[in-house]
């Protein structure tokens, strides 16, 4: 049903008192008040009539226990710890406890972090001697790189020292160092390598 303008323009006005109108409404309404100096004057008799009803309204009595009755039922509810609750503690690798091991490849060794088995994924850091290229490989998941010390070259893109890296799963690259890096990697343990 369509609504004759000044009909339509009470609406708007009765729901701007209330404070409920979305963001196509108070377009509308801006375009009708920019257009009419008399509506703005009687959106403002609106606003103050619907203002006057909060106080013309009769007072409810409370219950003289209500307040006991809220706190009791809030004693009896459950005590859900917040997840930062758990007493399981943080996982911390001091740097001076990280076991580099050589890498597959000559001129790359790797700092493993942690290995969630069952999510398939690894944090860890990667050191690339100078002019080291990582194989081409393709990625299971979603990989993160944060290059933390020297170069990386990422489809032709260079990277420098507090340079971040994400790469979409099924996609593949082989980046390369010039002056050697430091990686920081958190990555699929299903990649697959295409050389």
């Amino acid at each position: 049903m369509e609504m004759m303008p000044d009909e339509e323009f009470n609406m708007l006005a009765a729901l701007q008192a209330l404070d409920t109108l979305n963001e196509s409404e108070r377009r509308v309404l801006a375009e009708k008040l920019q257009a009419s100096p008399q509506l703005q004057s009687e959106l403002a008799a609106v606003e103050k009539v619907i203002s006057a009803i909060a106080y013309t309204a009769p007072a409810v009595p409370v219950a003289p226990d209500l307040k006991n009755r809220l706190f009791q039922r809030i004693a009896e509810l459950p005590i859900v710890p917040s997840p930062t609750e758990n007493n399981t503690p943080s996982l911390i690798v001091r740097s001076r406890d990280v076991k580099w091991r050589p890498y597959s490849v000559p001129g790359i060794s790797i700092g493993k972090l942690y290995i969630d088995k069952e999510k398939r994924q690894i944090t860890c850091l990667m050191r690339l001697e100078p002019g080291v290229t990582f194989p081409l490989h393709r990625h299971a998941d979603s990989e993160e790189v944060f290059v933390l010390e020297g170069d990386l070259i990422v489809e032709g893109e260079v990277c420098y020292q507090g340079d971040y890296i994400r790469s979409v799963p099924g996609s593949t690259h082989s980046p390369v160092t010039e002056g050697g890096c430091l990686l920081l990697i958190k990555s699929s343990t299903n990649n697959e390598m295409l050389v």
